[in-house]
């Protein structure tokens, strides 16, 4: 008896491990994808301004561009109503995530850097329909977007 209560042990502990293992893979996997990154030789402010005319054109929400670290780095916000009338069905707590664009915009090796928060981050931090559903929404839009500031 005590010889098959420690190979049921064994073996529960190996299942854990392996799960522990799998989940920090795709922990890991998941990460590599949290930023959709862009290179152009456009201005920082000219890259902002950009932004601002497709935000304006598609009639979504710009709260806002702050440069930060000493002009380094210019923070910029918008927010799409459609996916959040999507997301807002997780519950109210998500509000701190909401789905909105989080831009960082930088220069690198003498071009412009834009890196845009991938939606997907909500349902990988709080995995749950309705923030997969919007962060599906979502990537084509910042996609888009992206694509029209690189012209």
């Amino acid at each position: 008896m005590k010889h098959s209560i420690k190979n049921i042990l064994a073996i529960t502990i190996s299942m854990i491990t392996l799960f522990a293992i799998n989940n920090s893979t795709l922990a890991a996997e998941a990460s590599k994808d949290i930023f959709m990154i862009s290179t152009t030789s456009k201005s920082m402010d000219e890259v902002v301004s950009a932004v601002k005319s497709h935000v304006k054109k598609k009639k979504w929400v710009y709260l806002g561009d702050f440069k930060v670290k000493k002009g380094q780095v210019i923070l910029v916000k918008f927010c799409i109503k459609s996916a959040g009338k999507i997301a807002w069905k997780a519950g109210l707590k998500v509000s701190a995530m909401l789905p909105c664009g989080n831009m960082g915009i930088y220069q690198k090796d003498g071009k412009t850097e834009i890196s845009v928060l991938n939606p997907n981050y909500m349902n990988t931090l709080y995995p749950d329909a309705n923030l997969k559903a919007a962060g599906e929404l979502l990537i084509p839009l910042y996609k888009e977007m992206t694509a029209e500031i690189l012209k």
